[in-house]
């Protein structure tokens, strides 16, 4: 969309109302959405006075104009000059200073191509954002969800989240940081995982997990990237309110439970292109039962 720079007319259409519903509605999950309605307002607020140029110039023809008088139109029209000055000054510092941001909705994946070439790709409904024009000084990305990186070797590389910061400085690593639950895994070279109570370092095939109040985990792995790259959620020895918060992201529907304890552990995976199977399959597995309501949109655990 903004992002990708694949719409190069996509404000203009926006402002215009010209956007599909479908459009409309994925913008509105954008994080620049809410600085860019700002803008619109404001500028919708301006008073343009209109001007009769063919009376202006015939005035002009039929009158002889001294210096004075000449001073004194152009005085009055400087006020709108410097109006239009400082609206487009305003604007483009704005959009300057702004991170640029990336936001996926349910159920889909992006791929970032960060400026140094290293690429980033998102899992459904996660967010992230940088600052391009300090890129060179500082390879920064604050993350809130989940994403893959493949980091072209060069300066520090740091991913930021409120559960934790990850530091390389060439490699393939996955993180995930929703609410209380962290978890980092390598799959090329080494990475640094640092918070406020440990600081850990991983190579390939290394993973490190801290949920809540439990005791930081650390495992083996042989794959060779995320399964959810390739549309399947994979858990392993995990809380089912985060296996429960997967399906809600990928199938954009409401998870009701019912005298269900949110700590019981599950391990598996469900696929992220079919609804039926992947509830299926979680439930059956957690010897739960399930319905889904007529518009597909709410499903009640018992």
């Amino acid at each position: 969309m903004l992002s990708n720079k694949e719409d190069d007319i996509f404000l203009s259409r926006w402002i215009n109302e010209e956007l599909s519903e479908e459009e409309l509605s994925e913008f509105k999950s954008h994080p620049e959405y809410e600085y860019f309605t700002k803008i619109k307002q404001g500028t919708d607020s301006l008073v343009i006075r209109e001007y009769d140029i063919e009376n202006a110039l015939s005035r002009i023809k039929s009158t002889r104009v001294n210096n004075t008088s000449k001073k004194r139109s152009i005085i009055k029209l400087v006020p709108y000059f410097a109006a239009a000055a400082s609206i487009a000054i305003i604007i483009g510092l704005f959009l300057y200073q702004m991170d640029t941001s990336f936001a996926t909705n349910y159920g889909k994946q992006q791929i970032v191509v960060l400026p140094d070439g290293s690429e980033m790709i998102l899992n459904a409904k996660s967010e992230a954002s940088f600052n391009k024009n300090e890129w060179k000084e500082h390879r920064t990305v604050s993350l809130n969800g989940e994403a893959y990186f493949k980091v072209k070797k060069g300066s520090k590389f740091t991913v930021k989240t409120k559960n934790g910061t990850i530091t390389v400085l060439g490699t393939q690593f996955n993180v995930q940081s929703q609410n209380k639950f962290f978890e980092v895994t390598c799959y090329e070279g080494k990475v640094r995982v640092n918070n406020d109570t440990i600081e850990e370092v991983l190579t390939k095939g290394k993973g490190y997990r801290n949920i809540e109040k439990r005791a930081p985990e650390r495992w083996s792995f042989e794959s060779q990237k995320p399964s959810w790259l390739t549309k399947t959620s994979s858990f392993k020895s995990t809380p089912i309110e985060y296996v429960f918060k997967e399906l809600e992201e990928q199938y954009q529907i409401k998870i009701i439970t019912n005298n269900i304890d949110l700590k019981t552990i599950y391990t598996g995976s469900f696929p992220n292109t079919n609804k039926k199977v992947a509830l299926t399959t979680v439930f059956s597995t957690l010897g739960m039962t399930y319905k889904l309501s007529d518009d597909s949109k709410t499903v009640v655990v018992e």
